[in-house]
């Protein structure tokens, strides 16, 4: 197994752990139960059934994920696993912010409906690592620990080689995490304003 297969399978492997355990309510057991169905289902994720595991014909469907989908999915099956909640919404807020605004700035414009094309800056754009380097150091300055630990996370896979792409776009942000950050900020603007109105 390569390590770009490894990597691809482990990052879908626990999407669908932490999906499996949120859809189950895995919290509402006792700890010991939740670890015991834990290790149950990451045999039946790893482990091929036939030809391949369900780890990989989740790798088949989504591609290798981003490593803001993969700690997401990590930190959800953290979550569900201890009881414990897992990041701070502040912090988890400013992930989703981010991504968002990411994929308003990537996608659109990929389609090709201007002539500039963001997903070029992927390919070792200096002005690119430059934004990166000021959103890691604001983060930094402003606490924001998962922001910090996705990106720099992020560039060091990129620079591991971890995927079978060169671009750097695709190990920070991927559509899965895209269209969760979206729906998640919208959601939670549509509750507010609700609120705000029968004040």
């Amino acid at each position: 197994m390569t390590t770009t297969t490894f990597f691809g399978l482990l990052g879908c492997g626990l999407l669908c752990l932490s999906l499996a355990a949120t859809a189950f309510r895995l919290g509402a057991f006792p700890l010991r139960v939740r670890y015991a169905v834990a290790v149950i289902a990451a045999v039946a994720v790893f482990v091929p059934i036939g030809d391949l595991s369900i780890a990989a014909y989740a790798r088949g469907a989504t591609g290798d994920l981003s490593v803001p989908t993969i700690a997401l999915a990590a930190l959800a099956l953290y979550s569900k696993l201890t009881g414990r909640p897992a990041p701070a919404p502040r912090e988890l807020n400013a992930l989703l912010g981010l991504l968002a605004g990411a994929a308003l700035f990537l996608y659109p414009f990929a389609l090709g409906w201007t002539p500039f094309d963001p997903y070029a800056l992927g390919y070792g754009s200096i002005a690119f690592l430059a934004a990166l380097l000021v959103v890691t150091l604001a983060a930094w300055h402003m606490d924001l620990k998962l922001v910090v630990f996705v990106v720099v996370a992020g560039a060091l896979a990129y620079l591991g080689g971890w995927y079978e792409s060169r671009n750097l776009w695709d190990y920070l942000i991927d559509p899965l995490v895209a269209f969760y950050a979206l729906i998640r900020l919208g959601a939670g603007a549509v509750g507010r304003h609700f609120l705000r109105r029968q004040s």
